[in-house]
């Protein structure tokens, strides 16, 4: 059996991918499944058209559930998307891990300056990879919860020449509410926005430690600046 570190550091897609049998069984699960629980919906997609064929970007939206990543996963197929999972993730379970190294996830030690994640972002980006972010971290699940960003959204983007890609999520926090044991199905919506690149201004006219700082805010600025479609 491949170690973890096999999945983490090869192309997921393109000249010499590892198989991805079981992301695409994942993606087809979600897609009928989850189409019947939350008769999910995605708009605006065609805003990735605006960027060249191949091209590596980065998915930043808002993050309200553990269900967050799995909702995006069939939205882009046939390309895949990476995600970064924290560390302790990877240690819950032996097939835990295996499961999620399979569907491209890859691990962070937060609130280090992990070198290993960052050069492992990088080269994803680099070779035309899907890098998905949250950069708030942690659930945002209650009203007037206050959200710290993480900036390495910003750095990832800096050192690969990344664009940014906005999304924004709707009621997956209400699938199991703070403090409720039991699930519920509300109808979960999508919406991406605008690419956006810290290599334009006003960010190049930035010092390095404020353009992060501004180019996160303003990532997360414009995810929650989408608003719910007419459904």
């Amino acid at each position: 059996m491949k170690p973890l570190d096999y999945f983490f550091d090869t192309p997921s897609s393109g000249e010499g991918h590892f198989p991805q049998k079981f992301y695409i069984f994942l993606s087809g699960l979600v897609r009928v499944v989850f189409g019947l629980l939350f008769r999910y919906k995605a708009y605006d997609l065609d805003k990735l058209k605006e960027l060249p064929p191949g091209t590596g970007f980065i998915l930043a939206g808002n993050h309200r559930s553990y269900l967050d990543p799995v909702f995006l996963i069939p939205l882009l197929r046939p390309r895949h998307i990476r995600f970064i999972g924290k560390e302790e993730f990877f240690t819950l379970h032996p097939l835990v891990s295996r499961l999620a190294a399979w569907v491209g996830v890859f691990p962070v030690r937060r609130n280090t300056a992990d070198m290993t994640a960052i050069k492992r972002a990088v080269r994803m980006l680099k070779r035309g990879e899907v890098l998905g972010i949250f950069p708030e971290g942690t659930r945002i699940r209650l009203e007037g919860q206050e959200a710290t960003y993480h900036e390495g959204i910003a750095l990832f983007a800096s050192l690969a020449k990344a664009p940014v890609v906005p999304v924004r999520l709707w009621n997956t926090d209400k699938i199991q509410p703070a403090g409720k044991r039991f699930f519920r199905c509300p109808k979960v919506i999508l919406r991406f926005g605008e690419p956006l690149s810290i290599e334009e201004e006003p960010f190049l006219s930035l010092s390095k430690d404020e353009r992060h700082t501004a180019f996160t805010n303003e990532v997360m600025r414009r995810v929650y600046a989408l608003e719910l479609p007419k459904v």
